[in-house]
């Protein structure tokens, strides 16, 4: 089991590390917006509309994507993954009022009781994803090994 998790969790496979840095930002920004915005509060009002953080997520969200889909390099995948887990951090923190505002029975209000339940479920998502990468990973490398020792057993001509 442990050999599985540091399979999974190994930081030095491109795929993984991209997902893992995903996670940790999504993670944190969730963590230090939730506070902020339970211990200080306080909006953001442009010509007197309240401009949620989930803009900022969406925002922050679609700078990553067209990064990672338009580079090459290495630090800005890196940097655009971070960016892409920061949006999704903003953005979920906000799914709670969205679903909250939304209907006629309940008052608007930030503290909605379910909002850990949905960032629990992304989180839970993300982990799901790796686990699919780590076995993607490990059919590829299975498939080689099988075709090299096809490869070794058919006589040479």
């Amino acid at each position: 089991m442990v050999k599985l998790l540091k399979s999974i969790f190994n930081f030095h496979e491109k795929k993984k590390q991209l997902l893992q840095l995903s996670l940790v930002a999504f993670l944190i920004s969730f963590a230090v917006v939730r506070s902020y915005s339970v211990w200080v509060g306080g909006s953001i009002y442009i010509r007197g509309f309240q401009i949620h953080h989930f803009y900022f997520g969406m925002f922050i969200l679609s700078i990553g994507g067209m990064l990672a889909l338009l580079s090459e390099d290495r630090r800005i995948i890196q940097v655009a993954s971070i960016l892409m887990g920061v949006g999704i951090g903003l953005f979920a923190d906000e799914i709670g009022l969205l679903l909250n505002c939304t209907t006629l029975t309940r008052r608007c209000a930030y503290a909605f009781p379910d909002s850990f339940d949905i960032i629990g479920s992304i989180t839970l998502v993300f982990i799901l994803i790796l686990l699919l990468v780590d076995f993607l990973e490990r059919r590829r490398l299975k498939m080689l090994v099988a075709e090299e020792e096809d490869l070794a057993e058919q006589p040479e001509r």
